[in-house]
């Protein structure tokens, strides 16, 4: 593995260790229980995982689907970039199963802009750009 991923994972285990001891009530009993019942020397859970595991204990999976339907007919429209990324965003949050690499987001916010951007961003975005670059790229295609 090499020593980017080493740390992006470290930092992942740490985001979860930071989250799960904030956690109260009834999600703070069902984290212990979880851990507990893990075998020794598990490999620590992704935050994709956790999430996953955390989103469907705790959200109903009729609010689940609605907001899978709501993230997957998401488009631009009459949106400006900023406020379709942040709907984006919110969205995803709720459907981290639907998205769950970085490429993965970056291609359904690209796809579900309108054409002009779409096209614009999709020839002019490189393989290794991040998320947040490529926002930043749309934004400044908007303006032109």
């Amino acid at each position: 593995m090499e020593e980017s991923q080493r740390m992006l994972k470290y930092f992942w285990i740490n985001v979860i260790e930071f989250f799960t001891q904030r956690l109260t009530g009834v999600a703070y009993r069902w984290w212990h229980t979880y851990k507990s019942d893990r075998p020794a020397g598990a490999t620590p859970l992704t935050w994709h995982q956790f999430s996953v595991l955390f989103f469907e204990k705790f959200v109903p999976q009729t609010r689940r689907e609605e907001l899978r339907r709501k993230f997957e007919k998401l488009c631009q429209g009459d949106m400006t970039v900023t406020q379709y990324e942040m709907r984006f965003t919110k969205l995803a949050r709720h459907a981290i199963w639907l998205v769950p690499t970085e490429r993965e987001k970056i291609r359904r916010f690209i796809d579900n802009l309108n054409y002009g951007l779409h096209y614009s961003l999709a020839v002019e975005v490189e393989t290794y750009a991040r998320f947040d670059q490529v926002v930043e790229i749309a934004r400044r295609l908007e303006h032109v």
